[in-house]
């Protein structure tokens, strides 16, 4: 089923993320953005993980750590909103979880992880019915709308949006 931009709802923060997102099917471009992260995280694996472009930015390795949490709120958002969970969706402070994620990560977990977080979207997608992209929606902790189909965009093209910020902020070159 191809995109409908129509079929879209979410709060307009979102907007930087679902934009950089194409207009095939949802599962097609869950498999394709699997499949470039792949070839993303070669590129990664290459770099120190402990740079940061300033002091009092994140390290490569935050936000590597950031994505993958990411991918994982953002799993269990769909995943509420798929099982018809009436509770409001909880946002969460991206800078107190970076802070709280300080710890001694090995680059190859790390990669291996969000690889494996990406992965597990593709697949709850994939188990979805597809009425149910367009159908269903979840609320917000503060009263916005935003539905099983906008999150899938939103998981790819918060990817994007970071591999933009460390090429531009990072210096890493991506094929």
């Amino acid at each position: 089923m191809k995109v409908n931009r129509n079929a879209l709802s979410h709060p307009a923060f979102f907007n930087r993320y679902v934009e950089m997102v194409g207009e095939d099917s949802i599962i097609d471009l869950l498999v394709n953005s699997f499949e470039k992260m792949k070839l993303d995280m070669l590129v990664i694996a290459n770099t120190n993980f402990d740079y940061a472009y300033a002091e009092n930015k994140w390290t490569i390795k935050t936000l590597i750590r950031h994505c993958i949490d990411t991918e994982l709120i953002f799993m269990s958002r769909a995943l509420s909103i798929a099982r018809n969970d009436k509770n409001p969706i909880q946002s969460f402070d991206e800078n107190a979880y970076a802070t709280e994620s300080i710890a001694a990560y090995q680059k190859e977990e790390l990669i291996d992880e969000l690889l494996h977080a990406r992965k597990s979207n593709v697949l709850l997608y994939k188990s979805f019915k597809d009425e149910w992209l367009i159908s269903r929606e979840g609320r917000t902790d503060k009263g916005e709308s935003i539905s099983l189909l906008s999150i899938a965009h939103i998981i790819i093209g918060h990817w994007l949006h970071h591999k933009r910020i460390l090429t531009e902020k990072y210096g890493i070159e991506f094929n």
